[in-house]
């Protein structure tokens, strides 16, 4: 069954303001379907993961698109960033929006330096895990989250146990029904996927293994802050390359990095940003947790539910084509924190995260501080 994503509200517009519209995020988060799905008739589909397809795109940029015709959708398209010159002669010589649809990782190919070509001609639209608004079929009525107290809940009541269900499981459209073993192969597979094809096949790292150990560092340190040094440490590699391994995860989507506020003066106090895992069910299975109950009792199920929270507020954001200006406040001096601070229209909204089942009246005050 086809589940409605939220950015379905803003790619029809964005194709009308751009020439090139791009659905980038990780692998199997549910790119080509959504756009197969907008997709008027007349317009072509290819993916790159056909080697045909993409020997051709590598070969003969030209004959590529004299085989495959405007208007068309490209997957995969970070496979062959040699096509995006070849896109950009096509589209400056047409004067309809919208020509070239193309699905993959923008920031691959802009890391990469080759996406200039396309500047002021391209709108790189995200796609996270499915958010709890698209698992219930309400894709389509989620709005950006911040803090509102006359706001009514969108959502049904679920209970702790349910949540705990929902965070293990993931929010990868292929896996939300899938049986615990089956999960766990769908994890598996899509792990070796992601390490030869992206890691491997577009980063050039070599050492895969030690990749993997970097990512299972990442899943144990979710919900806290970056320390560069105990991941180099996990993964058996120098900081250097730590540093840059960590830059492939936040490209690919795999993690998010959580910034500190500053206070006025421009100094931060503390320095380190938060990384966050952009699901946690992936995170469980890095990490080992073979169950909810387990993920639950988890020492750092705090971490785990805390990651959950953050990454559901940011694709609230992020599927409404908004760009997010979060930051967390830690000041170790006077032992103050704020998990979660939203910077909209002028005003901060500080935004305390626990889990529990009784909620106290002292987070209050460090809310009340943070106000300050």
């Amino acid at each position: 069954m086809y589940l409605p994503r939220t950015v379905e509200k803003i790619i029809p517009e964005l194709s009308r303001r751009f020439k090139v519209v791009m659905l980038s995020g990780m692998r199997q988060v549910g790119k080509s379907t959504t756009l197969s799905h907008l997709k008027e008739l007349g317009r072509g589909y290819v993916t790159l993961e056909n080697l045909d397809d993409l020997a051709l795109a590598w070969n003969s940029p030209k004959a590529f698109f004299q085989e495959h015709e405007l208007p068309l959708i490209i997957d995969e398209v970070q496979r062959a960033p040699n096509l995006f010159l070849t896109i950009k002669l096509l589209v400056d010589r047409e004067e309809n929006k919208g020509g070239v649809w193309l699905s993959g990782s923008q920031k691959f190919v802009r890391m990469k330096g080759v996406g200039d070509s396309l500047a002021g001609r391209i709108y790189d639209q995200k796609l996270m895990p499915l958010s709890l608004y698209e698992r219930a079929g309400k894709g389509l009525e989620q709005e950006p989250y911040f803090p509102d107290a006359q706001k009514k809940a969108g959502l049904p009541y679920e209970d702790a146990d349910r949540i705990w269900d929902i965070i293990w499981q993931g929010g990868w459209p292929e896996a939300l029904e899938l049986n615990p073993e089956e999960r766990h192969r769908y994890f598996n597979a899509f792990i070796t996927t992601f390490l030869e094809k992206d890691v491997a096949g577009i980063w050039n790292v070599g050492k895969l293994s030690a990749y993997q150990r970097f990512m299972q560092g990442l899943a144990l340190r979710t919900g806290q802050e970056l320390r560069i040094g105990q991941l180099a440490l996990i993964a058996g590699v120098d900081e250097s390359t730590a540093k840059r391994w960590l830059s492939i995860a936040e490209a690919s989507g795999l993690v998010y990095l959580l910034r500190p506020l500053s206070e006025n003066s421009g100094k931060t106090l503390t320095k380190s940003p938060k990384v966050y895992m952009t699901d946690v069910g992936l995170a469980a299975f890095l990490c080992r947790r073979t169950t909810p109950a387990e993920l639950k009792a988890d020492m750092n199920s705090g971490a785990f539910f805390e990651t959950f929270v953050i990454t559901e507020i940011l694709k609230s954001w992020v599927h409404n084509g908004r760009v997010p200006d979060f930051y967390f406040y830690r000041d170790p001096k006077i032992q103050k924190e704020v998990d979660l601070i939203i910077h909209h229209e002028g005003c901060w909204h500080p935004v305390e995260i626990k889990s529990t089942k009784t909620p106290h009246l002292k987070w209050q005050r460090i809310l009340r501080f943070s106000t300050r």
